[in-house]
C-alpha cells in the first residue's frame, strides 16, 4: 500500500462502499443478511466472503480468520460488515443499521453506520453516515490497544 494519504483514503472508501453494496444486496433479496468481510491482497485482488453463522459470533469468526491473514501478511485492508441496532444519542428508540469496520495494514480504522428501514419490503436507506475513527481490531499491535478503550464489537447485538 501507498504511503500517499490520498490511495489510503481511496482503499478505506473503497471497502466501505462495496460492503454497504453487499449488505444492501443482501437486504433486498432477502430481508436480512450474516456478517460478511471483504479482504484485499498485497497482489490487489480481493477476498469476499460470509460468515457461517450470524451475530456476534460470526462477526467474531470473521475477524478471527481476519486477524490470522493480517499477521501472516495475506492482506493489506479489510472490511467487516453486518446488521445491527443502534440508538443514536437523544433518540428513545433503536434503529436498524449496517455497520461496516475497515482497516488498513497501516492502522487506520473506522466504523461506519447507515441506517435503513424496511417498508413493505422496499429498502429505505437514511441520508447521511455515521463515520468514527476507532481503534484497530484486524491489525492491531498489543502495545497499540489500551485499556479502557471502548472496542467497536461490544455495541454490536
Amino acid at each position: 500500500m501507498s504511503k500517499d494519504p490520498h490511495a489510503k483514503r481511496f482503499e478505506i472508501q473503497r471497502l466501505i462502499e462495496r460492503s454497504l453494496d453487499l449488505a444492501r444486496n443482501a437486504l433486498l433479496q432477502q430481508g436480512s443478511f450474516l456478517p460478511g468481510f471483504i479482504a484485499a491482497q498485497p497482489n490487489g485482488k480481493y477476498d469476499i466472503g460470509v460468515a457461517a453463522q450470524g451475530g456476534t459470533q460470526g462477526s467474531n469468526l470473521l475477524i478471527m480468520a481476519l486477524k490470522q491473514k493480517a499477521s501472516a501478511k495475506q492482506i493489506r485492508a479489510a472490511a467487516v460488515y453486518r446488521d445491527v441496532r443502534v440508538r443514536s444519542q437523544g433518540a428513545s428508540e433503536d434503529v436498524d443499521a449496517i455497520q461496516v469496520m475497515a482497516e488498513l495494514a497501516s492502522g487506520e480504522s473506522y466504523n461506519v453506520f447507515q441506517v435503513y428501514r424496511m417498508d413493505e419490503e422496499k429498502l429505505v436507506l437514511e441520508e447521511g453516515r455515521e463515520v468514527e475513527r476507532v481503534p484497530p481490531v484486524i491489525f492491531a499491535e498489543p502495545d497499540r490497544s489500551g485499556a479502557g478503550t471502548k472496542r467497536w464489537w461490544e455495541f454490536w447485538k
